[in-house]
């Protein structure tokens, strides 16, 4: 029995000054975007000294996407657990049509999902315990998306940001390549043979879409077929951290930086950053690329945990040294 006690208290011991720096003050988040309602969550640190910078998570495609439900444990373990010791906010807010928020998401397209974060930005950012100007945005899939505009469009308002699995070509070319993966995986189809027939098919269902958009997923990418992210990323002047995974069957890493390439002959300009996360897949968790089993048997990528965390680390620190260089020198 003191055996048992003792190894209890020694645990216990262990995990309270993790438990006790996790802590953080949660704020219920309302606030108007469009005629819209939307609801989420502020976390601030509860051993915040002054204001700190906050964190702005999108989340991807599909009426389930929710920073409460799907992204719970992504969240946690690639944002709130590594920069729990890290005086750093977050704010997650879910997008119309899910959760508590209203509104219809399928039929949101993603300039509106990007003012959105505008506007949960502009709710909090004069927050006495918020630094307006160290608001980052990060975001996964879909959302990788968002934070390519939101940093071409509100430069002002965002100090930089992550896209996570964002591709950085069409929605048509990245129905393409989900269409090949799935082709390579499921049918043993060549490449090259997968890529004409995902070619055929996307065309085929793009026009039915268009005419026919019966499904919930249907009418979303009815709004979104023609979105190309090319202007924003060009427009990109801030910050931006553009993760990849090697065996991810939507985003296929090469074809992603064969178009940064095309956008910039001439070399990616300094505030782009880029990493191709080895043998992980879509939601950067260690698979192979035609891993068939059970997806909770995965696990999350701590590499990728680590190169995030370190980046917003760095960035976070490099507007504070910035801003106070600032105020010295006036």
């Amino acid at each position: 029995m003191k055996k048992l006690i003792l190894t209890f208290l020694t645990l216990f011991l262990l995990l309270a000054p993790r438990l006790w720096a996790s802590e953080m003050d949660t704020i219920p988040l309302t606030f108007e975007s469009e005629g819209h309602t939307l609801k989420g969550r502020l976390l601030l640190p509860k051993n915040r000294t002054g204001k700190v910078p906050v964190i702005l998570f999108f989340v991807g495609s599909g009426g389930n996407s929710s920073y409460a439900t799907d992204y719970r444990n992504f969240l946690q373990f690639f944002l709130k657990s590594p920069l729990e010791n890290e005086p750093v906010s977050f704010l997650f807010f879910d997008k119309r049509g899910v959760g508590e928020s209203e509104g219809k998401w399928q039929n949101t397209d993603f300039l509106q999902r990007a003012l959105d974060g505008k506007n949960a930005a502009l709710h909090i950012k004069d927050h006495p315990d918020i630094d307006a100007e160290r608001i980052y945005v990060v975001g996964h899939s879909q959302g990788g998306w968002i934070v390519q505009i939101c940093l071409s469009e509100y430069p002002e308002l965002f100090a930089g940001g992550i896209s996570m699995a964002g591709p950085t070509f069409d929605v048509k070319k990245q129905l393409i390549n989900d269409y090949q993966s799935a082709f390579i995986c499921n049918k043993d189809l060549a490449p090259e043979k997968a890529l004409k027939k995902a070619k055929r098919r996307v065309n085929r269902d793009l026009t039915i879409i268009s005419l026919f958009p019966l499904q919930e997923n249907w009418k979303q990418l009815k709004v979104i077929r023609k979105f190309d992210p090319k202007e924003y990323l060009l427009n990109v002047k801030k910050p931006l951290l553009l993760l990849f995974a090697e065996n991810d069957r939507l985003v296929n890493p090469e074809w992603s930086l064969e178009h940064l390439r095309e956008l910039y002959p001439n070399g990616f300009p300094d505030n782009f950053t880029y990493h191709i996360a080895a043998g992980e897949n879509h939601s950067f968790k260690t698979s192979p690329f035609c891993f068939k089993g059970a997806w909770s048997d995965l696990k999350f990528s701590e590499n990728t945990r680590d190169v995030m965390a370190d980046w917003i680390k760095n960035e976070i620190g490099n507007v504070q040294e910035a801003g106070i260089r600032s105020k010295t020198a006036n």
